[in-house]
């Protein structure tokens, strides 16, 4: 299990811990001695949940990083960049076979990929 897996393994036991809880109505201090759990950690995970400060938040949905031009099967196709407000289309070139791949990064900047 890697130290994703662990952290998410463990947010979902914790979140699991709160809910029990919640539902039982009983004070920290008795439900943790029932499920012979640290109120420590209780307290750390219960705040660190609630605030959304979990360390696999900052790694849940990385951006895109490795568009494959190989995969690309249509000189129709277009690609919308996150963080380009237009389609860039993917042009081929007639008198090559090949792609040119023009993305719109913005602040006049234009990334080219050629594949021929």
């Amino acid at each position: 299990m890697n130290k994703q897996e662990l952290q998410t393994s463990k947010e979902a036991t914790w979140r699991k811990h709160l809910a029990l809880h919640a539902a039982s109505g009983k004070s920290i201090a008795a439900f943790c001695r029932d499920q012979a759990i640290s109120q420590a950690n209780f307290h750390v995970w219960r705040t660190k949940l609630a605030n959304g400060a979990s360390e696999s938040a900052a790694v849940r949905a990385p951006i895109a990083t490795f568009i494959d031009p190989g995969a690309v099967s249509s000189a129709t196709a277009s690609i919308a960049p996150e963080h380009s407000s237009a389609s860039t289309p993917i042009q081929e070139s007639p008198a090559m076979s090949g792609i040119d791949l023009r993305i719109d990064l913005g602040g006049a900047v234009v990334l080219t990929i050629a594949r021929r």
